[in-house]
């Protein structure tokens, strides 16, 4: 089980934009030397505070070289017309050499109607958009003479310089949150990053055994294959003791629930996005609460080491490979903490030969 941590940059109150990547860079500094596997930050533009990253690639670049092993997850790079997929592969090619041969990537289609329409994005193209620039991005870990006549893109051979220098690949993988989205990427050789979106351990496992389903097939559109389930926990925060842990935590597991509430409600009534309408009525009636946040949707782990460690057994024993853990939106201090007291307590209990 690989234990990783994705964060987006959240201000609180009094907390400018420059202090709070000053802040992260060290977070994943210590990260880094406490063994987590990956660390990553998503692409997010216009949603200040809770999401302030914009350009992860060059945040990316100065992290590298504050880190030794920590592998560097773009979670994850938007492919839409707004990012040609030639660029999102010179990025990751050139983030490869800095790093080391750490890097990796995830994909997504979006799911933020604000900034779809900034972009003039038609919610109802994204899939296919997404999929036509996975198509370059694949053969941009094939050879770095690419050409493509896609639905979307089209281009003669290009050089794409600079070029890789790890072997195998950077890994690819994609967010999801529908069992046939992670059913497909099983299918295309990729790894899944899910959000369940608080629908449930259920909905869960639905999906995990949909990316199961096709990783059984055999199949993929890249050399080298990521088998990898990983899930997205929305809200993290470790403290020795679990009410402290709850009270500390409140405020940034709530906010996040309506965000995700507001965000999804209006989503899951646009084609192509209509499998979330039918689980929205349940989460809306219990984002405010906390009792339900915490101990009914595997999108919130709050609590202890011992409450981590047993969570994490069991979602290993569903079939999740790595959880990504989303600590952020919290003092500096707290999250150092936090991610000191997992790196001690719960990520040696998983590390490689341990029972």
């Amino acid at each position: 089980m690989k234990i990783s941590m994705l964060q987006e940059g959240e201000v609180m109150q009094g907390v400018s934009y420059a202090q709070r990547y000053e802040e992260m860079i060290a977070e994943v500094a210590l990260a880094d030397k406490m063994g987590f596997h990956a660390w990553g930050t998503s692409e997010q533009k216009f949603s200040p505070p809770r999401f302030t990253v914009s350009a992860p690639e060059v945040l990316y670049a100065a992290i590298a070289r504050e880190t030794q092993n920590i592998k560097l997850r773009v979670m994850c790079s938007v492919l839409l017309k707004w990012n040609h997929p030639l660029i999102v592969a010179e990025r990751l090619a050139t983030l490869d050499i800095v790093s080391g041969g750490r890097a990796e990537i995830g994909t997504a289609r979006s799911n933020n109607l604000h900034t779809l329409s900034t972009f003039g994005v038609d919610p109802k193209d994204t899939k296919a958009m997404w999929a036509d620039s996975l198509e370059v991005l694949a053969k941009a870990m094939t050879s770095s003479k690419i050409s493509h006549d896609g639905p979307f893109w089209q281009f003669e051979e290009r050089e794409l310089v600079p070029y890789f220098v790890s072997d195998p690949r950077p890994a690819i993988s994609v967010a999801a949150s529908s069992a046939s989205s992670c059913k497909e990427a099983g299918q295309r050789g990729i790894g899944a990053m899910l959000f369940e979106s608080y629908f449930g351990f259920d909905y869960m496992q639905g999906c995990v055994d949909g990316y199961h389903e096709g990783v059984a097939e055999g199949t993929s559109m890249l050399p080298h294959r990521n088998d990898t389930m990983g899930l997205y926990v929305a809200s993290a925060f470790c403290h020795p003791d679990r009410d402290t842990a709850i009270d500390k935590a409140r405020d940034v597991v709530l906010g996040y629930a309506e965000f995700i509430a507001g965000l999804y409600a209006p989503l899951a009534k646009k084609k192509s996005y209509e499998y979330l309408d039918e689980h929205m009525a349940r989460f809306l009636k219990k984002q405010a609460d906390m009792d339900f946040l915490v101990n009914e949707t595997p999108s919130v782990l709050v609590g202890t080491p011992e409450d981590f460690i047993e969570r994490i057994k069991d979602l290993k024993e569903r079939g999740v490979d790595e959880v990504l853990l989303r600590i952020d939106g919290m003092p500096h201090k707290d999250i150092m903490e936090s991610i000191q007291l997992i790196g001690e307590e719960v990520i040696p209990v998983f590390s490689e030969g341990s029972t």
